[in-house]
């Protein structure tokens, strides 16, 4: 309080700073806007992940029908019909390893039906390297399968191929509630 000698009135002064409440509700209002933010970041980065995931897997799909196209022979004798790479043990190389690789002297010439079965292996595993094989559907989608099924009852010749690609996202890999399962097709007459 201040005293005007002169007029000998007496005139109030305001406090010139912030109070402790409106600092705390000021840091409140800041803290859900960063809450805010995180949410966002995590929904984006979920959001960027399962983009990725189906972009491998339509890659794999795609790679699978072009291999199926380019082993004719194969088609017509249905060596691709019912694959399923939940029977693959990526640790086990087909018997014939129809690709050169480091190690091998020479490629082997294969038959057909062994094209086929190292087809699968290469787009279920990956390449043979030399930490094994890994980046194929398997080591590469969260649990990633592919199928190949002949949509034509017993498969005859000009038979249409379905490939499929499936995988699991979820906010959590270890609680089964929280996954989704994605699927990527491709049909084709070889």
């Amino acid at each position: 309080m201040i005293i005007d000698r002169k007029s000998n009135r007496v005139s109030r002064t305001r406090q010139g700073g912030v109070g402790i409440i409106e600092v705390l509700v000021a840091l409140v209002v800041v803290s859900f806007g960063v809450l805010g933010m995180a949410s966002l970041q995590l929904t984006g980065m979920k959001h960027s992940s399962g983009g990725f995931n189906r972009s491998k897997a339509l890659l794999f799909a795609q790679s699978a029908a072009t291999r199926i196209r380019l082993n004719t022979q194969g088609v017509i004798d249905a060596d691709y019909a019912g694959f399923d790479s939940a029977a693959v043990d990526c640790n086990i190389p087909p018997p014939t390893y129809c690709q050169a690789r480091k190690g091998v002297s020479a490629t082997p010439s294969c038959s057909t039906t062994e094209l086929a079965a190292f087809d699968m292996f290469t787009v279920s595993c990956g390449d043979l390297g030399d930490q094994g094989a890994n980046k194929g559907v398997i080591g590469t989608l969260p649990n990633g399968q592919l199928t190949v099924s002949c949509m034509d009852l017993n498969c005859p010749a000009g038979s249409t191929y379905q490939i499929s690609v499936t995988w699991t996202e979820g906010r959590a890999r270890t609680n089964a509630d929280e996954m989704v399962s994605r699927r990527v097709q491709v049909r084709l007459k070889p």
